[in-house]
């Protein structure tokens, strides 16, 4: 099963129109659709939303990974870090709405 991916061209210059071939197995996307349909949602929109997900959590991990380390030499208490965190998250959360 190849699905192609295809994100119109909008205004803003920092987003590009691109297309992906991506190739995985038929039962596995026919499965994928049928659970998107079942959610009302379009499964190119959907899958797209997953892989945002996916690299938000990554960023978080490496994050959280950076502030531990920086936290551990700074003497700031684990505390401290996770009260950062969930700042710096509060404040990524608010950008994403407001885009």
């Amino acid at each position: 099963m190849v699905a192609y991916v295809e994100r119109p061209q909008y205004d803003r210059p920092e987003v590009i129109r691109m297309e992906a071939e991506i190739k995985l197995d038929a039962k596995l996307w026919e499965q994928f659709v049928r659970a998107a349909q079942k959610r009302k949602r379009n499964p190119i929109s959907l899958l797209t939303d997953y892989i945002r997900e996916f690299l938000e959590i990554q960023e978080d991990r490496q994050l959280d990974e950076e502030i531990q380390a920086e936290a551990q030499s700074s003497g700031y208490s684990e505390e401290d870090a996770v009260e950062i965190v969930r700042q710096y998250r509060r404040e990524k959360k608010e950008q994403r709405a407001a885009s």
